[in-house]
């Protein structure tokens, strides 16, 4: 479970006292929460989507987290709302994402045991303030250590990218908030575009162009859903245009009505993301060094729920003539990838890389 894709390529000259085995790697996202904990080669994953419930008049009084919270969505009491702690990957109530921290810590470890070290996943653009904050609920949810690292770094290294090479990796992470751009070389970022445009956005275009199409209002919950089981993006190669049912409310009789969604809106209501996405890649290519492109163009991963929507890396490809590769596990990738810099937090020191690396 090397960071640097063998396992003889690092060597830290510490104790083993320094290792701490109660580590574990959180991916806190907007949409959802993952967390990674280290097992051997492998990892212990669980996942809750980011959600909690609080009372109305007192937004920092937690009374749900998690799946119990999500049922809450549009379904809640007058004196109770179900919340996203995190918008656009970042943290908008402190108290409420310490509550789906302090959960998700509760997720990852055994019942009496304490959390020695986490590390948490964080937009590659996050501001200094956006990174204290990060570690601020992690101390307070009781880690020991509190690491912050990129989402698009920690990505490249669960998912096994060489990120150790001269010649430069790239990732797109696609997430419900945000994407990343990042690009890697000699172990660190060596160029980053963030695009604050996700998943989410997706979402909630699917829904306005049902209201816009048929006169029906859906659930957030059901676009999402139509998304990943239909979802697809303009581009040149030929897909099948499938169908997903759902049942909404008609907005003329407030009555159910029956909807069927098909793939081509999805991938209407996809493109403008798809295209922020694009205008993201088309910095980071501009700027991106003669020496870096050889690297790039082998070695660039996409990852993320929306990574999966069908025809992205033909598109990606015709706009950029970057080949890209969609992720095994897009949705977990993160997360592994913060629980190896748990386990290795010494392995990001520049001096430990450059070792590494000889």
């Amino acid at each position: 479970m090397s960071i640097f894709g063998n396992e003889d390529a690092i060597e830290i000259e510490q104790p083993t006292a320094r290792v701490v085995k109660n580590s574990l790697g959180i991916d806190l996202g907007t949409l959802n929460t993952v967390i990674a904990k280290p097992s051997g080669d492998k990892f212990d994953l669980y996942q809750i989507p980011s959600v909690v419930a609080v009372k109305k008049d007192d937004p920092s009084a937690v009374l749900a987290v998690g799946e119990e919270a999500k049922k809450m969505l549009g379904r809640t009491p007058e004196d109770i709302v179900a919340v996203r702690p995190l918008k656009k990957g970042v943290i908008e109530n402190i108290a409420q994402a310490q509550a789906l921290l302090i959960r998700a810590m509760e997720i990852g470890i055994n019942e009496g045991e304490i959390v020695g070290r986490i590390v948490i996943g964080i937009p590659g653009d996050a501001s200094e303030v956006e990174k204290n904050a990060a570690e601020e609920i992690g101390r307070k949810a009781g880690a020991e250590t509190v690491l912050v690292v990129s989402e698009g770094l920690a990505a490249a290294i669960g998912a096994g990218l060489p990120i150790a090479e001269p010649n430069g990796t790239m990732v797109i992470d696609i997430g419900a908030g945000s994407t990343d751009l990042v690009v890697i070389s000699l172990g660190g970022i060596n160029d980053i575009e963030t695009v604050r445009f996700g998943g989410d956005d997706i979402d909630q275009r699917i829904v306005e162009l049902i209201a816009e199409k048929y006169n029906v209002a859906i659930s957030i919950h059901d676009a999402e859903a139509a998304k990943m089981e239909i979802g697809m993006v303009h581009c040149s190669a030929d897909f099948e245009n499938q169908t997903y049912e759902v049942i909404g409310k008609s907005l003329e009789t407030n009555r159910p009505k029956k909807v069927v969604i098909d793939s081509m809106l999805i991938a209407d209501a996809a493109e403008p993301v798809i295209n922020a996405v694009i205008d993201g890649l088309n910095i980071i290519l501009e700027r991106l060094p003669a020496e870096l492109m050889m690297g790039v163009y082998k070695n660039t991963v996409a990852v993320g729920g929306s990574s999966r929507l069908k025809g992205i890396k033909e598109r990606f490809f015709d706009e950029s003539d970057i080949p890209i590769t969609i992720s095994d596990d897009p949705m977990t990738v993160v997360a592994k990838g913060t629980a190896i810099v748990a386990a290795e937090p010494l392995a990001l020191e520049p001096e430990v890389r450059l070792k590494a690396m000889k």
